[in-house]
């Protein structure tokens, strides 16, 4: 079971505000298709077209808040494969309901206490100069109530940042994210959960970061017709194949390539 995610981003060099809708395989660590649209917002509009030049059964999507919709839920559901979506203020019922499950009002005096089924699992990570606490919490028990296509779980996942300086911490942060998935309880437990909502930014460090910064895309000035999107297609399949040839740093593998051309031309596209 492994995960695709849906991303926008701006095409490299285009003044006129287009971006590229992408579909990434964070497995394989290669982007399948994408979509030129002309504003962020029509990204709803193009993600179910998109999503119909991959195969898709078996698979779980990922996506920004912005896609949490009910058509493509149904959709995706309808071709055998699942969800994770992040809800935000854009679906306000669903984002309170959630918030209130995990965070209900006191009990009255008199009242027994509600029964819950939550599922927990923690995770902690060190590096970059700060700890980073991940708590999450799973329920079944919105799924009849929620009418949304497909739904078996929500979650509650609260992040603690503690950055260190010389051995001692200097700032705190929290911050609370909620959402859905099609994945049942037996799918997919807490940890796997967690698991896939963290994979879904590989598409960031995974192919974004790399065509900014390796490949210099916000610096270019290519902006004729369609060549900052022609120029996003090449760069996407030379990350592919640097990836697929075993380089897990993108800049070391161009490096490698530059002095090795002709391995990069007997390098196998299928």
């Amino acid at each position: 079971m492994d995960g695709k995610a849906l991303r926008g981003t701006r095409i490299p060099g285009e003044e006129r505000g287009d971006y590229v809708l992408s579909v990434y395989d964070g497995q394989h660590q290669r982007v399948l298709a994408q979509e030129t649209i002309e504003e962020k917002e029509n990204e709803i509009v193009a993600a179910p077209k998109i999503l119909e030049r991959v195969k898709l059964a078996g698979k779980v999507i990922t996506a920004d808040a912005m896609h949490t919709q009910r058509a493509i839920s149904a959709y995706i559901v309808e071709q055998n494969c699942d969800y994770l979506w992040p809800v935000k203020e854009n679906q306000e019922r669903l984002y309170q309901d959630i918030h209130h499950l995990f965070a209900p009002d006191q009990p009255k005096a008199g009242f027994g206490k509600i029964q819950i089924d939550f599922q927990c699992a923690q995770k902690v990570n060190c590096g970059h100069g700060r700890i980073e606490k991940r708590l999450i919490r799973t329920s079944s028990m919105l799924n009849d109530y929620l009418d949304w296509p497909g739904v078996e779980q929500v979650y509650y996942l609260e992040r603690q940042f503690t950055w260190m300086r010389q051995g001692q911490a200097y700032k705190t942060s929290r911050e609370v994210k909620v959402g859905i998935t099609s994945l049942t309880r037996v799918e997919a437990p807490p940890e796997k959960v967690l698991t896939l909502r963290r994979q879904h930014w590989q598409i960031e460090t995974g192919s974004h970061y790399c065509r900014d910064v390796t490949f210099h895309e916000d610096a270019t000035r290519t902006t004729i017709d369609d060549s900052g999107s022609i120029l996003s297609i090449v760069h996407n399949l030379v990350i592919a194949l640097i990836k697929k040839a075993g380089f897990h740093n993108t800049a070391r593998g161009r490096r490698w390539f530059a002095g090795h051309i002709q391995e990069a031309f007997n390098l196998p596209i299928a």
